[in-house]
């Protein structure tokens, strides 16, 4: 256990000194301000071979952790957390998304909420703390906006497409010669309905609401 923590924080070194040197791509073009970089199949291949050797790393090094889902290992189903950028091949189209959503946590107590949520007003801790009292079954819920980038991929001779968050990482494409990008970032797509409603507090990131089962 302790062999395969090294291994990981040694992969993980590498990838950041070989992300240094190398990234972003510097022959490829660009989505602007995104790091999304396409080209050619020789370009994307001729720059994916200096990754090849780190991919081959981290599959061999995850590849048990998968074994028993019986799931095949690759650059995609990689964590995120080791910050290799994703490829993919053939590529004939993406589409660029913003969408409105929320991140969501649910909280059973005050302090641990103030913890990971920041200050509010003090009648607004008292209603909390009244609410949470009411029942064994009472909780709060916090609620934080964002907006999500994501990409859609289309390839080529394939009948869906993949979906993925590219920030971090960013990800590199190899395209076919009628490939087209459609940038929908300057039309956020619809948040869906939220069911809750009427926040009990309210700090200007996070809101809170009453929830019971």
């Amino acid at each position: 256990m302790q062999d395969n923590a090294i291994a990981i924080q040694s992969l993980k070194n590498d990838i950041a000194l070989l992300r240094q040197q190398v990234w972003p791509p510097q022959e490829l073009a660009h989505v602007e301000g995104l790091p999304i970089y396409y080209g050619s199949a020789t370009q994307v291949e001729r720059y994916a071979a200096q990754w090849q050797e780190l991919i081959t790393r981290a599959q061999d090094l995850f590849q048990p952790f998968m074994a028993d889902e019986g799931e095949v290992v690759d650059a995609i189903h990689l964590p995120s957390h080791l910050n290799l950028p994703l490829f993919y091949f053939h590529v004939d189209r993406i589409r660029i998304n913003k969408t409105r959503a929320k991140e969501s946590k649910t909280f059973r107590g005050v302090a641990s909420l103030i913890e990971k949520c920041g200050q509010f007003e003090q009648s607004e801790i008292f209603a909390m703390q009244d609410w949470l009292a009411t029942d064994s079954t009472a909780a709060l819920v916090a609620h934080r906006e964002f907006i999500d980038l994501r990409t859609y991929v289309f390839q080529h001779g394939q009948s869906d497409y993949t979906r993925t968050r590219f920030y971090v990482n960013g990800i590199v494409l190899s395209v076919e010669p009628h490939f087209k990008l459609v940038d929908a970032r300057d039309k956020p797509r619809k948040q869906r309905n939220d069911s809750y409603s009427d926040p009990i507090a309210d700090n200007g990131t996070w809101k809170i609401f009453a929830k019971n089962r």
